[in-house]
C-alpha cells in the first residue's frame, strides 16, 4: 500500500526547497535506497534544507518504493494519485454526490465516442487513430457531456478526473486537446501540467454571463482557492483569471451539463 505521508512529503519539492524536518520520513527511505543502488538524487543536512540532485532517479525511487512500481515522471501525477486516493476514500466514506463517479486509476483511460456508453480502455493503442479530443475534468459532466458538447463539433472525449492518470496523460500527448475543466484557479494548474500535440481551454460562449449570476457562481470555492497563489499572468488563460478576480467567484462545469 503507497504511503500517502511519503507522498505529501515528496509533493513539498514541488515549489518549495523544504526542510529536513519536513521530509524525514521520506529522506531516511531515500538514502536506503541511494546506498543500496549506488546512486544520489536527493540530499539534506539535519536541521537544514533537503534538495533534490536528480529529479529523474528522484521520480524513479518514488515510482518504485512509494507508489509500489507504479511509473512516475512529474509532480502533477504524485498530485493525481494523491488526489485520487483522498477522493476514493471520500466516495466511501461519504455521501457526497459529487464524488459519486469512480476514479479511473492508473493505468486505463475511459473514453467516450459521440453518444455511446463510455469504454475503458488499458493500452492506448486501441486509440492511436483519435486525433482530437475533448478532455472533461469532472465525473458528472463526463457522463452528460454530449448533449452539451455536440453542439460545438465535438464527438471524441476523455475522462481527467482532475490531474489525471498516467496512461490518459501519454494518450493525451500527441492529441489535439480541449480541456473542458471548472472555471476556477485550480483548472488552470491542471491545464498547465499536460503536454499534448496542442491545447487550449474550453471557452463556452455563456461563461462571463454566468460569472455574473451570483446565484450560479461558487464564492465559497473562490476563496478557498485563494490560500494558493493566483498567477499574475498567463499568456491563454487571462481571461479567465480576469473573470475569477473581477467577480470573486468561480463556475463549476455541472453548470454547463
Amino acid at each position: 500500500m503507497m504511503s500517502k505521508a511519503m507522498l505529501r512529503q515528496a509533493l513539498k519539492f514541488k515549489n518549495n526547497v523544504p526542510t529536513y524536518s519536513q521530509v524525514e520520513k521520506l529522506y531516511n527511505k531515500a538514502c536506503k535506497y541511494q546506498e543500496y543502488h549506488q546512486v544520489l538524487f536527493i540530499k539534506a543536512k539535519y536541521r537544514g534544507k533537503a534538495e533534490i540532485l536528480n529529479q529523474e532517479k528522484f521520480f524513479e525511487f518514488i515510482g518504485e518504493e512509494v507508489l509500489n512500481n507504479v511509473p512516475i515522471c512529474s509532480f502533477e501525477e504524485l498530485e493525481g494519485i494523491l488526489n485520487a486516493s483522498t477522493r476514493k476514500e471520500s466516495i466511501e466514506t461519504s455521501g457526497d454526490s459529487k464524488n459519486s463517479i469512480t476514479k479511473v486509476f492508473d493505468k486505463t483511460i475511459l473514453f467516450q465516442h459521440q453518444n455511446e456508453n463510455p469504454r475503458v480502455y488499458k493500452s492506448a493503442d486501441e486509440l492511436s487513430h483519435i486525433k482530437t479530443v475533448l478532455a472533461v475534468e469532472n465525473g458528472e459532466s463526463f457522463l452528460n457531456i454530449y448533449p452539451m458538447a455536440s453542439k460545438f463539433g465535438f464527438e471524441n472525449f476523455v475522462y481527467l478526473a482532475g490531474f489525471s492518470n498516467s496512461l490518459t496523460r501519454e494518450f493525451l500527448k500527441d492529441k489535439d486537446v480541449v480541456f473542458f475543466l471548472d472555471y476556477d484557479l485550480e483548472a488552470i494548474r491542471i491545464y498547465d501540467s499536460f503536454t499534448c500535440k496542442s491545447k487550449q481551454f474550453f471557452k463556452h460562449p455563456n461563461i462571463e454571463k454566468l460569472f455574473k449570476n451570483k446565484k450560479i457562481r461558487n464564492e465559497k470555492l473562490y476563496r478557498k482557492q485563494l490560500k494558493k497563489e493566483i498567477p499574475n499572468n498567463h499568456n491563454e488563460l487571462q481571461w479567465l483569471i480576469t473573470l475569477i478576480e473581477n467577480n470573486s467567484g468561480v463556475i463549476e462545469q455541472e453548470v454547463l451539463t
